[in-house]
């Protein structure tokens, strides 16, 4: 699977790569500035499977650059990074298909999660605001996504990319009732696959120290 990474700060380059390779797609990944857009197309393995497009400050330059890259790259599932949030830049992902529009500023398991939502053929984008001021509840609201302990253990190991076999082999319980909590958890999140709710869990919350634990999964 060929992955294109375009981001033009090094050590950001870096840490998004990491992020990557944690994932499963430091294989085939091509990285580098927007200057270098040629030298990665000539570098990459085609088809491009996912486009990672880094955005600046400048909402303007972003539009036109990314409409640059996909022309050149024609890559089939694109995630755009932003470090501001542009409304231009988020229509222009919108027109172009792209599957998702995500701040830089996103945890590396929630970055995780977006990559692996946007290959599984969702979508994730911002949530709309609401301009009118919002009041303050007298009680706190229902919480559909209270878990049980062993529901937030499933959802952690989802969150990790584990198959509901393995799953099932690192709980010790059997496939069957991995699915079945995994059905439950779909529910609560609201989501329509594994990808998704992993992309919303990690979003909410709802899985505290993930972060420390791919550290340790990453350590020599």
């Amino acid at each position: 699977m060929s992955t294109v990474l375009i981001e033009d700060y090094a050590l950001l380059r870096v840490a998004i790569q990491h992020v990557l390779r944690d994932a499963g797609l430091g294989e085939d990944l091509a990285s580098g500035e927007l200057s270098q857009l040629e030298a990665l197309r000539n570098t990459s393995v085609h088809p491009v499977e996912l486009l990672l497009f880094g955005g600046s400050t400048h909402a303007d330059h972003d539009v036109t650059a990314l409409a640059s890259v996909l022309d050149v790259l024609a890559p089939r599932r694109v995630l755009v990074l932003y470090a501001e949030f542009e409304a231009a830049l988020m229509a222009a992902a919108v027109r172009a298909g792209a599957a998702g529009y995500v701040s830089k500023s996103l945890s590396p398991a929630a970055l995780s999660a977006a990559v692996r939502l946007v290959l599984a053929g969702g979508e994730c984008y911002p949530m709309p605001t609401r301009t009118a001021p919002a009041r303050r509840p007298s009680a706190p609201p229902d919480a559909p996504t209270r878990l049980t302990q062993r529901q937030e253990e499933i959802l952690r190991l989802m969150v990790r990319g584990k198959t509901m076999r393995e799953i099932s082999r690192e709980v010790g319980t059997s496939v069957a009732t991995v699915k079945s909590h995994a059905r439950t958890l779909y529910w609560k999140l609201n989501a329509r696959n594994q990808a998704a709710a992993a992309f919303t869990a990690v979003n909410l919350g709802l899985v505290p120290g993930l972060d420390d634990d791919q550290d340790d999964e990453s350590s020599p």
